[in-house]
């Protein structure tokens, strides 16, 4: 299984879903609904808003199906419980 990006999503953007960096999930598509590439959960992109930039992204709801969140992942992926259509 290839390693999960850390640093894109997916934003909804005319009724599609596009896969985004999450610098430009925030600068562009600030308003956008966004979720995660891997369980389809909705997610957050938390940082910083200094001079150097670090986004992380964040899930709304915790579950352990989802490798991008280390510390609750069960090591068998499966999709979100509210997973975002």
């Amino acid at each position: 299984m290839a390693k999960p990006d850390l640093n894109r999503c997916e934003v909804k953007i005319d009724g599609s879903w596009i896969a985004v960096s999450l610098i430009e999930a925030v600068g562009q598509h600030g308003t956008a609904e966004k979720r995660c590439l891997v369980c389809h959960g909705r997610v957050a992109v938390a940082g910083s808003y200094a001079a150097v930039v670090k986004r992380t992204l964040t899930h709304r709801r915790v579950h352990d199906g989802c490798p991008l969140i280390p510390k609750a992942y069960c090591g068998t992926p499966s999709p979100h419980p509210e997973a975002v259509k």
